[in-house]
């Protein structure tokens, strides 16, 4: 077991994930902070963290927000969150941290301007590289730049200066005699190590990304370095594999560009050639819902939770090792992005496993209400395509309501058709904004509910409701009519 000494107390570092097993991405480690001292204010550039406090009572501050801790409590701490620990007990504060990497998994292709790496840079931006509060400069191939993030340490601040937002002078922001179409990292001058990632698009560079900006653990403090955090090797770890997943993002969208000029190009086919363009534009339809569920679905590791369970299990936290258990259950399921098609009884335990992650979040304050008619639980329909509507109602519904948050859903036939509903006593919306919200759901917004509005406009065309009705009686209820087609008949 390795042991990190810092100036707070130290780290017993359980398991540390080797840098080139792509299977194992979670760190494992035990954080001991001593009496009266303080884990200073960090940033958690890259990794989310789950924590259990194993002895002792502290304050943890996440975000600017104040949480108060004592043995037995779980805290949650997000990607690009900044967070500080105080031990206010009298006795060593020791915590079980697990850590895994943020995953940079968020594509949204439609409706985009992506001529070119520049555009590509101002597209993504605002999308996953300034929430996670890295440091980050991207250059294309002649190292012109193309963004620099605001989120540098004070310490770079202070001994590199800033013009402008704009570093005037930063060696470890020039290029080097190394080959720069490898990754390697480097110590500048002032003993930081920075880490530079080539963008490269089917075997020609397009750009750079250089990032890291961090000092490690290993290193030491100098007398210069008190106001820089000393990172620990598995959290340095992740942010290579980080910088390395942002890279492989912006080719991926650099690769969609081109895909989409292919696809203009079989659409002018089409309207040249009616035989040909009939063929054309059904392979079409097919990378549109590919595309539609890759923003739908969420892709995590299941050895990682599979991990996770296994240490609640031996350390007797039921509760949470029938969470994760869950959690797993519901990625497997969206991992199928080639099915079309499952069975109601299949769609609607995955939204019970969703609801039962929400139970445990609100407990008592949440009541859940099922009216289902077993008689179609064979029928199909598209998959994955409940769980959002669901999901819609926390994020919207519940969000500013502070009484007992209660909701119903119902299936069964309505005039010769499967009628889903989906009640909540949430924030009930004027006609104004039940107009706007149907308008954004067929107006193919990007909204999630307008996802799946697309979704199943891709397999009944036209032959589908999807409805909003909302008031202080009635509550809200987001209705669904849908064909009747049988498991046999896809």
């Amino acid at each position: 077991m390795k042991i990190q000494r810092t100036e707070w107390g130290y780290i017993e570092w359980r398991h540390i994930h080797d840098e080139n097993d792509k299977k194992q991405l979670m760190d494992i480690r035990i954080s001991v902070v001593l009496p009266g001292k303080s884990q200073p204010k960090h940033t958690h550039y890259s990794e989310e963290q789950m924590l259990y406090v194993i002895s002792g009572e502290g304050v943890h501050i996440i975000n600017g927000n104040k949480k108060r801790v004592k043995a037995g409590d779980f805290v949650y701490i997000d990607g690009g969150a900044t967070h500080e620990t105080h031990n206010i007990g009298e006795i060593p504060l020791r915590e079980l941290l697990v850590s895994n990497p943020v995953i940079v998994n968020n594509y949204d292709y439609e409706e985009q301007n992506l001529d070119g790496l520049k555009s590509i840079i101002e597209t993504i931006q605002s999308q996953f590289i300034e929430p996670l509060n890295i440091p980050i400069t991207i250059y294309d191939s002649s190292w012109n730049l193309l963004l620099q993030t605001k989120c540098f340490n004070n310490y770079c601040i202070r001994t590199c200066g800033l013009l402008n937002g704009r570093f005037k002078y930063c060696e470890c922001l020039t290029p080097k005699n190394n080959s720069e179409d490898e990754q390697y990292s480097f110590k500048c001058s002032h003993g930081l190590t920075i880490y530079h990632i080539p963008i490269i698009y089917e075997g020609a560079i397009i750009g750079y990304i250089r990032g890291g900006h961090i000092l490690l653990a290993s290193d030491g403090k100098k007398t210069d370095h008190k106001d820089i955090y000393d990172t620990p090797t598995g959290t340095a770890i992740s942010i290579k594999r980080l910088l390395i997943q942002i890279a492989k993002s912006i080719v991926n969208y650099y690769g969609f560009a081109n895909l989409r000029n292919e696809v203009q190009e079989k659409n002018m086919a089409i309207e040249k050639t009616s035989k040909l363009g009939e063929e054309l534009k059904n392979n079409l339809i097919k990378e549109k819902e590919k595309v539609t569920n890759l923003k739908i679905n969420h892709h995590f590791l299941f050895n990682t939770l599979n991990s996770m369970a296994s240490m609640a299990l031996e350390n007797d936290c039921f509760d949470l090792y029938s969470a994760i258990i869950d959690l797993s259950k519901l990625f497997r399921y969206t991992m199928q992005v080639e099915s079309e098609f499952t069975e109601l009884e299949k769609e609607i335990d995955y939204v019970k496993k969703y609801l039962n992650l929400q139970k445990i979040r609100y407990g008592d304050e949440l009541e859940i209400e099922y009216d289902l008619d077993e008689t179609y639980n064979n029928i199909s329909v598209p998959f994955n395509f409940l769980q959002p509507i669901v999901e819609n109602a926390f994020v919207h519904g519940f969000k500013d309501s502070v009484d007992k948050k209660k909701m119903k859903i119902s299936a069964g036939l309505y005039n010769d058709r499967l009628r889903i509903v989906v009640k909540n006593n949430g924030s009930y919306l004027s006609d104004h904004d039940v107009c706007v919200v149907i308008q954004k759901i067929h107006n193919n917004s990007g909204h999630g509910l307008s996802l799946i509005h697309n979704k199943l406009q891709f397999v009944f065309g036209n032959n589908f409701k999807m409805d909003v009705i909302s008031n202080e009686k009635d509550q809200t209820n987001f209705i669904l009519d849908i064909p009747i087609i049988n498991m046999n008949k896809k």
